[in-house]
């Protein structure tokens, strides 16, 4: 006998995931995360600015034509490149992960 197909054809992502971890180029806007893990080891800019590992950040918006993340971190607005924002590991918020699923 032939193998059925599959149901399901499309690769998921950790990222579509809600319960794991995204990195902040992937966070959708309006979603609030919290930093897990630079990969900017020698970059002392991002914890200059407070992004570091426990900050709760929140994209506010996208900068037009692949241009930079608009982060807020309490009331401070960052504006972070997508290179950089690819590096920097944030978990979501547990109330934000929950209001998605509904």
């Amino acid at each position: 006998p032939r193998p059925r197909p599959s149901a399901f054809t499309g690769a998921m992502s950790n990222s579509e995931l809600p319960t794991q971890d995204w990195t902040l180029a992937d966070l959708p806007i309006g979603v609030s995360a919290c930093v897990v893990a630079l990969d900017t080891h020698r970059d002392p800019s991002l914890a200059g600015h407070g992004i570091r590992p426990g900050a709760t950040v929140e994209v506010e918006d996208d900068a037009p034509f692949g241009g930079p993340r608009i982060v807020s971190l309490g009331s401070a607005r960052l504006a972070i490149a997508r290179v950089v924002a690819r590096r920097i590991h944030v978990r979501r918020e547990p109330a934000d992960a929950a209001d998605e699923l509904r």
